[in-house]
């Protein structure tokens, strides 16, 4: 009986599963940085995966923080959303299912994350895609 209960639990799972996009999967890459603590950019990839999780047949496999690629872009993203910071992620992702806007078979890479503050307040993701 325990058997039976395990394996329904585990079919349940998998179905809820299945038309999510997956991030828990995702190898985080953190470049060193001179201007953002590794807690700061842990809370922004936070706010990705929980995006990433309304993507419908995707799996993500890569976040990324690199540090020159941010800061090239920085401060026009501050500007544009009038906040003091701004941070951008970049992900790597597979679709493997029909997701509507996204090609199945496809992985995309550089997929751009764009996420606001104002000093010492909370990241908010704003926007995403190629950028």
């Amino acid at each position: 009986m325990k058997k039976v209960l395990a394996i329904l639990l585990a079919a349940v799972l998998v179905i809820s599963l299945s038309g999510c996009g997956i991030p828990f999967t995702a190898k985080k890459i953190i470049d060193d940085s001179k201007i953002y603590s590794e807690r700061d950019i842990e809370k922004a990839m936070s706010l990705v995966y929980r995006q990433f999780a309304f993507f419908e047949g995707c799996v993500l496999l890569e976040l990324e923080y690199d540090e020159e690629y941010s800061s090239e872009r920085m401060n026009g993203w501050a500007e544009q959303y009038d906040a003091d910071e701004a941070i951008v992620l970049l992900s790597k992702f597979y679709v493997f299912g029909e997701n509507g806007s996204l090609e199945p078979g496809k992985t995309y890479t550089k997929w751009n994350w764009i996420l606001v503050r104002d000093k010492g307040g909370f990241w908010e993701l704003k926007t995403w895609g190629y950028g």
